[in-house]
């Protein structure tokens, strides 16, 4: 009844994502799957039909590790309706295509709510709930269909005085892709990633995959903004945009006047043109649990949730070994995780 079907089309693709599904990100784009094209890891794209209707697709990447070798889906699959019934029957077309790339196991993160029923349905179909994750999964997020002074009111007060502040002192923002631009981005993110990892154990991303960041998505969907103060660089970002939602992907920083940060100024005015071009949803794509004092992404989640509105988490990565491989992969990847201090709320543990 449900088989896949190869897609090569790239509006087809995007058309699909955006006119079908509420909450995506960039990940659902194409242009993610050219990014890992480029990252050198082989990329499958598929349709999932239920005899000759379209609903869903599902996006594979091969990633080969040290130690093993899996296949990547991030958020993803997109099925449009009963989902674990369409994607339970479409996992052994899947096992085949993973028997000949000798792949050990499927990882996904779903992009929906993180809810009891959820994960009960996931275990029906044989997943386990992954020992790491793949990508965001505790996200903050931010309602632009509301108005500048609305958004403006609703923020905390301390960041309002800190944005008017550095309005006065004339921090200067200035958005550019050019080569500058992104090369003082990637100057920042080493010094970011070097001085906090010790204390949170960060890890940048190379010179090399932000470049090819700004390769494969369109001059208008990627931006670069950076916040200058005396003729100096105090703060720089990267956001992705696609369809209605835009994502701040990356950030970092080297503030001299934390009176008036320029963090928070650069961070608005990425917000603002967001609201501009017509998003309804900015994401500030991965904060801590909000009780946390000991998860590495503590410290910037308190930057982001001060822009205020809400928290959204997302079912936690789940995982199909196809092999007893997999259980090696298994006990590596919960040692490296307990020793860089994630852990991952389970809805009984909200309240």
């Amino acid at each position: 009844m449900f088989h896949l079907e190869e897609i090569k089309n790239k509006n087809y693709w995007n058309d699909f994502v955006v006119n079908n599904f509420e909450f995506y990100s960039f990940l659902d784009s194409w242009e993610w799957w050219e990014m890992n094209e480029l990252e050198d890891n082989k990329i499958f794209r598929f349709w999932i039909f239920e005899n000759e209707k379209q609903v869903g697709i599902i996006m594979l990447i091969k990633v080969i590790a040290k130690r093993w070798t899996y296949f990547l889906s991030p958020h993803s699959p997109l099925i449009k309706w009963n989902y674990f019934e369409i994607f339970s029957q479409i996992l052994p077309e899947i096992k085949k295509i993973a028997d000949r790339e000798n792949i050990s196991f499927l990882r996904v993160n779903w992009v929906t709510e993180n809810t009891i029923e959820n994960l009960e349905n996931y275990k029906k179909i044989w997943f386990i709930f992954a020992p790491m994750h793949a990508h965001a999964e505790e996200t903050h997020l931010l309602d632009l269909t509301k108005t500048e002074e609305e958004l403006l009111k609703n923020m905390r007060s301390t960041t309002r005085y800190i944005i008017n502040r550095a309005k006065k002192e004339w921090v200067q923002i200035i958005q550019s892709n050019d080569e500058e631009s992104i090369n003082k981005f990637i100057e920042l993110h080493l010094l970011h990633a070097w001085r906090t990892n010790g204390k949170h154990k960060y890890h940048a991303f190379t010179p090399e995959y932000v470049r090819n960041l700004f390769k494969v998505f369109n001059p208008n969907d990627i931006t670069c903004m950076k916040a200058i103060y005396n003729n100096f660089v105090e703060a720089s970002l990267v956001t992705v945009k696609f369809g209605k939602n835009c994502v701040y992907y990356l950030g970092a920083s080297d503030i001299k006047n934390p009176k008036f940060s320029p963090a928070y100024l650069v961070q608005w005015e990425a917000i603002k043109k967001a609201k501009n071009d017509w998003c309804t949803l900015y994401n500030f794509w991965w904060v801590a649990p909000e009780w946390s004092k000991w998860h590495p992404l503590d410290g910037v989640s308190l930057f982001k949730r001060w822009f205020w509105w809400y928290d959204y988490y997302l079912t936690h990565a789940h995982d199909y070994p196809f092999n007893k491989k997999y259980w090696i992969t298994y006990i590596i990847e919960t040692i490296r995780r307990i020793k860089r201090g994630y852990f991952y709320i389970k809805p009984t543990e909200k309240s």
